[in-house]
């Protein structure tokens, strides 16, 4: 991820601070580095999951109670 980060900064329009002709490359960058952040996110939510538990008996059940109900049932009966 870093590697990618780097590699963006070294771009003459991120360099030159030319805002106007990249915009897409803007968006692009912040796309990316906020997929990261959600990649990381989502780890250190099943480490705590794992850690410390959660709300009912398997962190599947406890994902289920935020999917559609049906959804929520499959996976249930699938970890079961």
């Amino acid at each position: 991820m870093l590697v990618k980060v780097d590699a963006i900064r070294k771009l003459d329009v991120v360099r030159n601070r030319d805002v106007k002709g990249s915009r897409q490359l803007l968006f692009f960058a912040y796309a990316l580095t906020m997929k990261g952040v959600t990649e990381e996110l989502e780890s250190l939510g099943c480490t705590l999951q794992k850690a410390f538990g959660v709300i009912g008996q398997t962190p599947e059940e406890f994902e289920a109670l935020f999917m559609d109900p049906q959804e929520s049932r499959r996976r249930i009966d699938y970890a079961a």
